[in-house]
């Protein structure tokens, strides 16, 4: 028996980096920084210089956002002079 990995065996995915995270949730990675100071996704996780975000910490953060209820809009973000929308935040 070899003692290095079965290149074979897919290896589970513990940790995704920001780019990751954003292909992910479909957005980009400003949207990430964005969401995680409006506290939508977790804080990363840091090793020396790498920040890593961990899958079920990600799975969490999604399963406690609010479901979308037929006739909610968006938010439209004002001030921000681009007209940026939030697409992901649903509102009353």
């Amino acid at each position: 028996m070899s003692t290095s990995i079965d290149m074979q065996r897919p290896v589970p995915r513990l940790a995704l980096s920001r780019a990751e995270v954003a292909i992910a949730i479909g957005v980009c990675g400003n949207t990430v920084d964005q969401m995680v100071e409006e506290g939508f996704l977790p804080q990363p996780r840091r090793f020396h210089r790498r920040k890593v975000w961990l899958v079920a910490d990600i799975a969490a953060a999604i399963q406690a956002w609010p479901e979308d209820e037929t006739g909610r809009k968006a938010t439209v973000t004002k001030g921000d002079g681009g007209g940026h929308v939030d697409e992901w935040r649903a509102t009353p």
